[in-house]
């Protein structure tokens, strides 16, 4: 039940959907903390200050084991139909605390040290060339066709998976996404949520068998070889991360393309200023994710009754992290709903904080580095074509439908 006095804010409606940041700035200046509707009798408490948000990613008091928690706005009669989906999710390193999570980042972490990801750079701009080498100044084309396979392709060459998968994994990875990020979610999307992790389970289970008695140089192959102070991963840990790399590797980073380049086109000034100075990339992508966030929030469940923003929230309630909206405010950023490529200490969320900071960050900026750089060079006089493009309904992972482009 909603606390007495509590007003219900509405910020997941379809007009918020296609443009959210004046719905944020509402909620920004009216308070750190709002009590969100998420539909039927179901509403959590959110933040939206980039400072609320940043501590409460870092407060051990709080718990990210909240797959469970995504069952539960389900009709009581059809949950006990998804306790699959909860076990398969828990596994996910994303939805674990400490020590768990301790352990599994550790062994982890070996794949995507810093220097281990920018030695990838030759072959994601390789990958990106021969994507981009069918098209011609003045096609039309559809550029989410590109922003979709290409971390699918970058992280499947990674863990060793062969090109005939990827659409297959295109699909079961959206299936994941619109069960994840919506928070009204219905008994389809986890249904086919469910059935999407079960077959990526089992893809999985057949592929690690196979790479015990053939193992090579992939993500796979170090993930089984990897041990530390005697730790090494259960089967199940170890498919689910196989799952949960895939997925972040493709869902958030085709966001940031496409909502990066849809911005740049936007911006066609400010894409001249990057494309005569491709020294700024780095910096132009880091605003790219402040600005288009491809994760607009990510939650939280309290492990015991607390005040967050001098509110008093029981034990087990969810507490949602707006991240679209910090990275959108005036406390933290100067002018935040103007895009500067140029933007100096950008200590933005898009990939949260604290222990379960995104552990392929260095990798989605990388390709979103080389993707953005490319397409804005090898394209100088491209823009929007077609109606203005609709963005996906994922309320938690902001991207594209469709950006029709003129090269």
């Amino acid at each position: 039940m909603p606390p007495i006095g509590s007003e219900r804010k509405v910020v997941f409606s379809d007009e918020v959907l296609q443009d959210p940041y004046p719905t944020y700035a509402r909620m920004l200046e009216e308070g750190p903390l709002h009590f969100v509707d998420i539909g039927g009798q179901w509403a959590v408490w959110a933040v939206f200050g980039h400072a609320d948000c940043s501590a409460i990613a870092k407060d051990p008091r709080l718990s990210a084991k909240r797959a469970q928690q995504m069952i539960i706005t389900l009709p009581p009669s059809s949950q006990g139909e998804f306790t699959e989906l909860a076990r398969m999710l828990g596994l996910w390193l994303i939805f674990m605390d400490a020590p768990e999570h301790t352990r599994l980042r550790k062994l982890l972490n070996k794949g995507f040290a810093p220097a281990a990801v920018e030695g990838l750079r030759s072959q994601v701009e390789a990958s990106v060339d021969r994507m981009l080498d069918p098209l011609k100044p003045g096609d039309e084309f559809e550029l989410m066709k590109f922003a979709n396979p290409m971390p699918v392709r970058i992280i499947s060459e990674m863990l060793g998976i062969p090109q005939e998968m990827h659409d297959t994994f295109v699909s079961w990875s959206r299936a994941i996404a619109l069960f994840r990020g919506n928070p009204n979610r219905t008994v389809e999307q986890a249904r086919a949520a469910q059935d999407a992790l079960i077959n990526l389970t089992n893809y999985f289970r057949d592929t690690v068998a196979d790479r015990r008695r053939n193992k090579g140089n992939d993500l796979i192959s170090l993930l089984i070889d990897i041990e530390e102070e005697g730790e090494v991963m259960t089967e199940d840990e170890l498919y689910a991360q196989c799952i949960a790399l895939l997925f972040a590797g493709h869902e958030t980073t085709r966001n940031l393309i496409g909502n990066g380049m849809y911005t740049l086109l936007k911006n066609p000034e400010q894409t001249a200023e990057l494309r005569a100075n491709p020294e700024m990339t780095r910096s132009a992508v880091e605003e790219l994710l402040r600005f288009e966030s491809p994760v607009q929030f990510t939650a939280r469940v309290l492990k015991e009754d607390m005040e967050v923003c001098g509110q008093r929230i029981p034990k087990r309630w969810s507490v949602l992290c707006m991240l679209g909206a910090a990275n959108r405010d005036p406390k933290q950023f100067k002018d935040p709903n103007q895009l500067n490529l140029k933007r100096t200490n950008n200590q933005h969320l898009a990939f949260s904080a604290g222990p379960h900071f995104c552990i392929g960050s260095q990798l989605a900026r990388l390709e979103g580095q080389v993707a953005i750089s490319k397409l804005v060079q090898r394209f100088p006089n491209m823009k929007l074509a077609g109606p203005k493009p609709e963005w996906a309904s994922t309320f938690g992972f902001r991207g594209l439908k469709g950006l029709s482009v003129t090269l």
